[in-house]
């Protein structure tokens, strides 16, 4: 029995299990004959009920044609049926002999039986659901597989009429479905899924028709036009083969690892492609496309290798196949017949990368969820410092892979800025170099038994050490990845708008036009890779997916843009008819709407990803630098240079204003929008008077009149583009626990140019008070005390976990994350706490270490209590939170977790019943999906402490709801250390 992951299963299933629990706690001390009554009552209403099940059942598979269903429904009939008779039969011994064991073990079977055979009916009811879905699915993949047999624009619109009752029925059916699920991330799966398929269509149609014209006219973009109709039609069966996967998925509830498969699928979907093209490469002119595709994919999986060796390994694979790649393609541009031995290397080194990326998802899988290494930066850096507070703790390998992986990426980030802008930030590099050698050296004495005080000293210096290193190391990362995005999504359309123009030329320049695509196709490469780096800065994994498989997505589609304006320069140079001409622009500028829609979606989601004060003073040193420029251009009377420098003036601060107006749209607090919105029009004011003052300095380079007026607006710009950095407040970034060494101090303040700002924009959080003057409508949410700090609130005498304790693991995980602050008036921490010392309590009773059923239930209720503790403060939080963001995440954390506590009780119900049988098929299933729902439990309540630590710093000032956030002063070892 897995955990419910419908509304309809949920709410069917949870009036069953409050039931089966009052049965057993009212038996498990023994019973009395007075109660007897009652349980008659009860088990009677209960035949009703199953009766009522087993008629309908039946008649569902009369009615239903799904002999699937046909075979899973009779038995889980069959057995509630069963279990009904095991009650009555209780009934019947209990009144004559309330201490019956057979009546007790009766009562207990057939609770446990009615519960699960419920549970099953509910089940293989919602499975043939999923499957008429899944059909209606099928059938539109059966016809997208016609496409490429379309040979005349009258079998085109047979296909577009047959297509679209299906495409729209699967359409209804699929959003239909998504409304149903409680599962988040299944659901946004098919949300994502729907909504490409909707942006698709129209494009595909269109690419069938340029083809057919392209073909019929026997024009050189006919190979163009072919390319681009099998990309589309293999990105609409891709998204469609996914919502078949999202359809289908029932028990997983972690985000972090929900799309692996999904990227192993296409791995190998695409190296059946390519084999076939490496053997032979008439068979189909994109298998260059489908390896870079495999590569491209295969880089996402750096974030699953646990160690150096691992991450050398993929990297030397990705390398050697792009390299045998190239040197194909030279080889047969040049004709060389000896390409078989190439060609022969690269399908063996595509053959090894697969089997690495499959070892690397099927680990994930089965590994425990706290010891996987996070995808976010945060994640990553959260894990790292956590082994630095105690290195001989529990996450002593995760958290020194974290910091590796951490160092991978901030030596990526140096590595872009130094090939892309010239950058180079010595004290970052040298940084970089520090921790890893202060954690290699670390490790090596954690890899050794303590045996002495001076090895404890030593170790303890070396991790406070690498804490301080780690924090610099963190800030930087966020300064980089922000200068990156101020230089690679200030002009997002510029490339493609001079693509079009190159397109329109009067008279077609082929030459004019491949540089702009050249330019165009290294504008999305940049952008993909800067989005990429962004996505791992997200703190919401699920959102940081998306925004890779967009920036995926943005040079996949570029590529199909630059084929497209191609065939618009072919059909006007061979002197095309007007039908062909019209369809090869109308399909241009359906896929240049296309990709940047993409990039506009990417720059939203790269937006949430820094850090928006930041940002403007990142543009803001930009503009400086511009105007710099602009002096010397206009001191050497270059005109055009002068334009450019205006331009990018100009892109700048529209790019401010853009990130401006989406700060006042996140916002619900009045005073704050209205600053912002006063900032926003005073800046743009100066833009036109700034480009309209460099304009007259273009046509009077030796006015000195005109420049100082030029001087003056440009000098008013710079100071409005401040004033609106001024007041915008800073993001919230997590990692802001440690202090900077004063030798990173001292670097830093050298290094000031080159920084993005002189303050760090971090919000301090020590000694935060958060309680508003006026009372709460919802008085319910301020009843409580304020919750006192107690020796015996933060106690937690709980062994360090093993391996083979998921449970105990994740109590330790959700009472590392709560120690960090103090439970004073912070009753989010005190449930927090009380959350991970009754987790850990039901890992003893759950392994058997001591508890009866009575105690598994009261412990697994206590939980489900103090969750709903949780949610209470979370929507307390949320509903007076002033960040729309934040307010959402916090109420979709708090339905999260109403969700899994509910789970928690039917399933530890259903563990209770089963308790003394631990060597059954059933007990052990029940025993995972208990696991499972510990530790996603204890996910959602981490997510929402550090939410709601942001988010207390934006409430509304008239808010009645009070909580105080108080970091501890925690050692950097435990006191467990040295026992370890």
């Amino acid at each position: 029995m897995s955990s419910s992951h419908t509304k309809t299963i949920s709410r069917i299933l949870d009036p069953v299990a409050q039931q089966v629990l009052k049965l057993i706690l009212l038996f498990e001390d023994g019973g009395t004959a007075g109660d007897t009554p009652d349980l008659a009552n009860r088990v009677s209403v209960v035949k009703m009920a199953v009766d009522n099940l087993v008629k309908v059942g039946y008649e569902t598979i009369c009615q239903s044609l799904d002999q699937l269903f046909k075979h899973d429904m009779p038995p889980a009939l069959v057995r509630v049926e069963e279990a009904s008779v095991f009650l009555q039969d209780a009934v019947k011994l209990l009144s004559r002999d309330p201490s019956s064991t057979i009546g007790r073990k009766k009562l207990i079977d057939g609770s446990r039986g009615i519960l699960q055979g419920t549970w099953s009916v509910l089940v293989a009811f919602d499975m043939s659901e999923v499957r008429k879905i899944v059909d209606c699915c099928n059938s539109v993949l059966t016809m997208l597989n016609t496409v490429p047999n379309i040979k005349s624009f009258p079998e085109l619109a047979d296909f577009v009429k047959n297509l679209t009752p299906g495409m729209s029925q699967m359409i209804r059916e699929v959003d239909e479905r998504q409304d149903e699920l409680v599962i988040r991330s299944h659901a946004e799966i098919l949300q994502r899924g729907i909504a490409q398929v909707k942006r698709i269509t129209p494009i595909l149609i269109s690419s069938i028709k340029l083809y057919l014209n392209t073909t019929q006219q026997r024009l050189p973009a006919a190979c163009e036009a072919q390319s681009n109709r099998d990309y589309f039609l293999r990105q609409m069966s891709d998204e469609i083969c996914e919502i078949i996967r999202g359809l289908q998925l029932t028990s997983s509830d972690d985000t972090d690892y929900l799309g692996d498969y999904n990227g192993l699928r296409l791995l190998v979907r695409n190296s059946k492609f390519a084999d076939e093209w490496l053997l032979n490469p008439a068979v189909n002119v994109n298998g260059a496309e489908f390896i870079q595709g495999i590569l491209d994919t295969a880089r996402h999986f750096e974030a699953f290798c646990m160690s150096d060796s691992e991450r050398m390994g993929l990297h030397g694979l990705i390398s050697g196949i792009d390299s045998c790649l190239h040197q194909l393609l030279d080889a047969q541009q040049r004709g060389d017949a000896a390409t078989t031995q190439s060609a022969a290397a690269c399908r063996g080194d595509l053959a090894r990368l697969l089997e690495l990326c499959r070892a690397l998802c099927e680990r994930m899988e089965h590994q425990n969820a706290i010891y996987r290494l996070a995808r976010t930066l945060e994640g990553k850096a959260t894990q790292a410092r956590r082994w630095l507070l105690e290195p001989r703790g529990p996450q002593r390998q995760v958290g020194y892979e974290a910091t590796r992986a951490l160092l991978a990426q901030a030596l990526q980030i140096i590595q872009t800025e130094a090939e892309e802008e010239g950058f180079q930030d010595p004290d970052f590099q040298e940084s970089c170099n520090r921790l890893r050698s202060k954690t290699d050296e670390l490790y090596a004495l954690l890899e050794k038994p303590l045996v002495s005080e001076v090895q404890r000293v030593r170790e303890q210096k070396l991790a406070t050490e690498a804490v301080q290193t780690l924090d610099f190391v963190w800030h930087n990362m966020q300064h980089g990845l922000v200068r990156q995005v101020a230089n690679f999504f200030t002009d997002l359309i510029g490339p493609i708008r001079n693509l079009q123009e190159a397109t329109s030329a009067v008279p077609a320049n082929a030459t004019a036009y491949q540089q702009a695509a050249d330019n165009f196709l290294e504008h999305s490469r940049r952008v993909k890779r800067t989005a990429s780096l962004a996505a791992s800065n997200l703190v919401d994994p699920w959102r940081g997916s998306a925004l890779q498989a967009l920036a995926s997505n943005l040079e996949s589609v570029g590529s199909q843009v630059s084929m497209a304006g191609w065939a618009v320069m072919s059909a006007r140079q061979n002197g095309a008819s007007a039908q062909l001409q019209n369809a090869a622009s109308d399909h241009f500028n359906l896929i240049k709407r296309h990709w940047t829609e993409c990039a506009e979606r990417t720059r939203n989601l790269v937006d949430e990803a820094i850090d928006a004060k930041a940002f403007i003073k990142a543009q803001e040193t930009g503009i400086l630098r511009d105007i710099d420029q602009i002096e010397d251009s206009a001191d050497q009377h270059c005109p055009t240079s002068v334009v450019n420098g205006t331009t990018s003036i100009a892109l700048r601060a529209n790019r401010v204003l853009q990130v401006a107006m989406r700060e006042t749209e996140n916002s619900e607090d009045g005073v704050y929008v209205d600053r912002v919105n006063e900032a926003v029009h005073k800046l743009r004011a100066t833009i036109t008077t700034m480009v309209a003052d460099a304009k007259n300095m273009v046509l009077a380079m030796d006015d000195l009149s005109v420049r100082e007026r030029w001087r003056a607006s440009s000098r008013n710009l710079v100071d409005a583009v401040s004033g609106v950095g001024q007041v915008v407040e800073p993001t919230y970034l997590h990692l802001a626990g440690g202090n900077i060494g004063p030798a990173f101090q001292r670097n830093n303040l050298r290094n000031k140019e080159a920084s993005v700002t002189d303050v760090i924009p971090v919000a301090e959080m020590r000694q935060l008070y958060i309680q508003g003057g006026a009372s709460s409508s919802l008085s319910d949410d301020n009843s409580r005390p304020l919750s006192p700090e107690t020796d015996l609130e933060d106690e937690f005498n709980y062994p360090l976990p093993e391996k083979n304790q998921p449970i105990m693991a994740a109590a330790h995980a959700l009472h590392q994350e709560a120690r960090l602050w103090s439970s004073r008036d912070n009753e989010l921490i005190a449930a927090t706490k009380r959350i991970a010392a009754l987790m850990a309590k039901l890992s003893q009773i759950v392994r058997g270490e001591h508890g009866n059923k009575k105690d598994l239930i009261s412990v697994s209720m206590a939980i489900a209590e103090a969750s709903v503790d949780v949610t209470r403060c979370a929507r307390a939080l949320g509903r007076d939170c002033t960040d729309r963001r934040m307010k959402t995440s916090l109420l979709q954390l708090s339905e999260r977790i109403q969700m899994i506590g509910n789970q928690l009780k039917i399933l530890s119900t259903v563990k209770a019943t089963m308790l003394g049988s631990d060597d059954s098929p059933e007990d052990r299933e029940n025993t995972e999906v208990l696991v499972g729902n510990a530790q996603n439990l204890m996910q959602a309540v981490i997510e929402t402490v550090r939410v709601a630590e942001g988010a207390s710093i934006k409430m509304r000032v008239d808010s009645g709801y009070r909580i105080r956030w108080m970091p501890r002063l925690t050692s950097t070892v435990s006191p467990s250390y040295m026992t370890h």
